[in-house]
């Protein structure tokens, strides 16, 4: 009796996953953002007209090489806004690598008072492939600069 031919598996293929870097608050990128769930912010410098957000907000000035303090906090306040509101966020970019992991960053540490640098290390944790500001912004060091303010938690632990 001939030996049946084995059916060939197909390449598993990665499935976008946004990273959860604190309870119900997410990082991520475009593919993430289409079948999310809760409030999305965009970060993306220029968002395309069919952006899947709630909001979108630049945050880096590649002209002049500085993250954009006044819209890192906009981000940062929406983010808090829609999880006291017990949704989901996610905040995400092209590919959840760089710009999204900032503003991941600068929320962690304006609502926990968590220094940059650690806020760094809490969402590479959950996502290996981030790249600290200081790998890609020139002047990154605006961002070690300016006091955290912690801000008392709404609606949740």
């Amino acid at each position: 009796m001939a030996a049946k031919p084995r059916a060939r598996r197909k390449p598993r293929t990665e499935r976008p996953s946004a990273s959860e870097i604190a309870p119900g608050v997410f990082v991520g990128g475009w593919k993430d953002a289409v079948g999310f769930d809760g409030a999305r912010f965009c970060v993306l410098d220029e968002m395309p007209a069919e952006t899947p957000a709630d909001a979108g907000v630049t945050i880096y000035d590649g002209e002049r090489d500085v993250p954009i303090l006044s819209n890192l906090d906009r981000v940062a306040k929406l983010v808090e806004e829609a999880h006291a509101d017990h949704r989901p966020v996610l905040v995400f970019c092209g590919h959840g690598v760089r710009r999204s992991p900032l503003a991941a960053a600068w929320y962690l540490h304006r609502s926990e008072g968590l220094p940059i640098d650690e806020a760094y290390r809490r969402i590479q944790a959950a996502r290996p492939q981030v790249e600290h500001a200081r790998e890609w912004i020139g002047h990154w060091e605006i961002l070690t600069d300016a006091p955290s303010t912690t801000r008392p938690s709404k609606g949740h632990s």
